[in-house]
């Protein structure tokens, strides 16, 4: 599998369950006085599998790259 740059504000975890696995995937911010969560986004996703979720965040980060 190719190695990917993952940005320094870029978080992720892959967790396997029984019926596959879920990548949770954010961006996180700083905190200021007028943000409730520490993050840009969240995203939980739930897949078939760890190698899918996998798949998922290299996606993300090949878009990511493009920015």
């Amino acid at each position: 599998m190719p190695v990917l740059h993952i940005p320094d504000t870029i978080r992720y975890q892959i967790i396997a369950h029984s019926t596959g696995a879920t990548l949770c995937l954010w961006e996180t911010a700083q905190a200021t006085s007028s943000r409730e969560q520490p993050f840009l986004f969240k995203v939980n996703q739930r897949v078939a599998s760890k190698e899918e979720a996998q798949r998922l965040l290299t996606y993300y980060l090949e878009g990511f790259k493009g920015n």
